[in-house]
């Protein structure tokens, strides 16, 4: 091992944490992280959360605008960074924000385009030097590049907050950084007679805020997107699924789709990928809950075939007319209040400007079913070690023994073991247990599939009570996805 090797391995992270490093390659970076400790550490950085990856909430909060928590994922791109003066530091952050963008190959049309704006100005915010490199205005999503100087430390981070000269609040949708130091934000697409828009930054360790009005014309890069209506609809069991607009940005393309079932007594809801069921419980007078989820097909690093291109339960793309993929980012899905059903957007990687014909393929959906009567089992959960259980929870024709409980790393773990699914795979049923915390359920748990018809259900977080109970909510059935075909007009 060299450090010219170690050079490589880190240009190709980016690729590698982005999943699309198959093949040698993707041996290749393995295999080198198993023997390296500092490029194994520069990866978990690059997978560091800084803007939460998921919201699930019974009711849906207010969303307060800027960070919330820690990005997601990190650009790929290490930048030495001097401060010497104002001017200085406007200048070597000039330098990183076109770097990073230009290494991220979702800007790359962008930037051969010459559409960003370029702000490249610098401000004091405490100990702070808060500079605003650059901002892509796309139909799909405003990108800011910023850095901050020196690298933000412990806990602290920076609230970020965007309005337009019109008085529109935008709200965020995810980043990436680099050490704490530079970072790529994404916020909602900003509106086409916006005229200005102003970034606010601030942290919650100082009573102070610093702002930038940056003189904007959306309309540029307006004119070299695409926005499609393709109004296709396919049925998947008892479920509807719709696409009904997209929007193919210059550095992302988003396809929004509906799914809608009957609401019967015994549909506990659909899950998208292999999340618990999405479900609107209704009461007297409207709905009671709402839920909203954000959901990425991270890599993950050292389980085989990760990185190798294998197909999940996620939406796929792929360009018929130049014959590749194109990748997805995430999904973000989130209750109808009306309806009672699903609605969402993919969001992909941007799609090449000569595609004319598109493949769309859905995700795996997983239509849930209560059981006939309700099972719960009361427990005391073990301080140490593990409990055997002998307990037998019951669904259609399926039966799930649970076997034994254990702590494991400070999470509760059940092992069960399943009988009555005949010859269906693994993943065609999917249990849906929640652990009692007090007067709420938690749910959500990690389901792994062992060897034979053994099923771990991993909760994360422990109930502070000496007792808790196990129920089986509901079980899921794995869908027949659905593909749909989407014509290109050109501009």
């Amino acid at each position: 091992m060299t450090e010219r090797e170690c050079q490589i391995i880190r240009d190709l992270l980016p690729i590698y944490s982005d999943g699309e490093a198959g093949g040698a390659t993707g041996e290749f970076v393995e295999k080198h992280l198993e023997k390296c400790a500092d490029c194994r550490e520069l990866l978990e950085i690059y997978q560091e959360p800084i803007i939460p990856a998921s919201v699930d909430t019974e009711k849906t909060p207010s969303i307060k605008p800027g960070f919330t928590g820690r990005f997601r994922r990190v650009a790929a791109l290490s930048v030495a960074i001097l401060l010497f003066a104002a001017t200085a530091i406007a200048w070597t952050s000039y330098n990183a924000g076109k770097n990073l963008a230009l290494r991220d190959p979702s800007f790359q049309q962008a930037e051969q385009m010459d559409l960003f704006t370029e702000v490249n100005k610098s401000k004091k915010l405490g100990p702070y030097v808060v500079t605003v490199n650059r901002v892509l205005l796309d139909t799909a999503r405003t990108t800011v590049f910023y850095q901050v100087d020196p690298g933000m430390a412990g806990e602290d981070f920076l609230e970020v907050s965007m309005t337009d000269d019109k008085g529109v609040n935008y709200q965020p949708r995810s980043g990436r950084g680099l050490h704490s130091k530079n970072f790529v934000y994404d916020l909602e697409p900003v509106n086409l007679d916006a005229e200005e828009i102003i970034l606010t930054f601030n942290t919650d360790s100082m009573p102070v805020e610093v702002s930038f009005t940056i003189p904007v014309d959306p309309t540029l890069v307006a004119q070299n997107t695409r926005e499609l209506y393709p109004n296709l609809t396919a049925q998947t069991g008892p479920v509807e699924l719709s696409i009904d607009r997209a929007v193919l940005g210059l550095s992302e393309s988003i396809f929004f789709f509906r799914a809608r079932w009957t609401l019967e007594p015994e549909i506990a809801g659909v899950g998208v990928e292999t999340a618990p069921p999405m479900y609107t419980e209704m009461g007297p007078n409207g709905p009671n809950s709402a839920e909203t989820r954000i959901s990425r097909p991270l890599p993950a690093p050292g389980i085989k075939g990760a990185n190798t291109g294998l197909p999940g339960p996620w939406a796929r793309m792929v360009d018929i007319t130049n014959g590749k993929k194109v990748k997805l980012r995430e999904t973000r899905t989130s209750t109808d209040t009306i309806t009672g059903g699903i609605d969402g957007a993919f969001h992909f990687n941007a799609v090449d400007p000569s595609a004319r014909e598109l493949e769309l393929t859905s995700p795996i959906l997983y239509l849930y079913r209560f059981p006939e009567q309700e099972q719960v089992l009361e427990m005391e959960i073990p301080r140490e070690g593990e409990k055997t259980v002998n307990k037998i929870f019951k669904w259609g024709p399926l039966s799930y023994t649970l076997e034994k409980v254990a702590l494991e790393d400070d999470k509760l773990a059940f092992y069960l073991k399943y009988s009555g699914a005949g010859d269906k795979p693994s993943d065609y049923y999917r249990p849906d247990f929640r652990l009692r915390a007090g007067k709420f359920w938690k749910k959500g748990p990690v389901l792994k599939h062992l060897e034979g018809s053994q099923v771990k259900v991993t909760f994360h977080s422990m109930p502070d009570t000496e007792k808790t109970a196990l129920k089986l909510r509901s079980v899921g059935e794995k869908l027949e996805r659905v593909k749909f075909k989407i014509p290109v007009s050109g501009n």
